[in-house]
């Protein structure tokens, strides 16, 4: 009986053990091809339309937040001249995503100026921990009469502590 019992004991521990490797494992292998959904580093390239040349480059965050939506921040402008971007994001690929998002732009009194969009189409790499983009922007108003449109890059590498 207490040999039975040894061993009863032995094989489920084994199996445990052998449940949490397979979890483990799974997740890694998810995290290759894994989702958005994360805190990214951003650097983005603000380019003209239709040269490509580079106009300027700059630093975000962006935050990809479960269920499709996200937000982010930069410092393109002075942090009294926009507010943070809020928007949505969706799955298109196996490693592609479409994603936009809206800010505020304030004039230097701190009078509401308008909007900004941006729209992206997103490319996770192979290890699932950098993306790059290729966006367009669209600037409007306060009556949202479009001012003006651009083009941007961007490379982001995920935040992990």
């Amino acid at each position: 009986m207490k040999i039975t019992g040894g061993v009863l004991l032995a094989l489920l521990l084994g199996f445990g053990a052998a449940q949490t490797l397979v979890s483990g494992q799974e997740k890694g292998s998810e995290r290759a091809i894994r989702s958005l959904e994360g805190v990214w580093r951003t650097t983005v390239t603000q380019r003209n339309c239709q040269t490509g040349d580079i106009i300027r480059v700059f630093r975000g965050l962006s935050v990809y937040h479960e269920g499709g939506t996200m937000s982010e921040t930069s410092t393109a402008l002075p942090p009294a001249a926009r507010s943070a971007g809020y928007g949505v994001w969706d799955k298109d690929g196996h490693s592609t995503y479409s994603g936009s998002f809206v800010f505020l732009r304030f004039n230097p009194d701190g009078t509401f100026a308008g909007t900004q969009k941006t729209t992206s189409s997103i490319v996770v790499g192979p290890s699932g921990d950098t993306y790059d983009t290729t966006t367009s922007i669209q600037v409007y108003d306060a009556n949202d009469n479009l001012l003006g449109t651009g083009c941007a890059t961007a490379t982001a590498t995920r935040f992990e502590q």
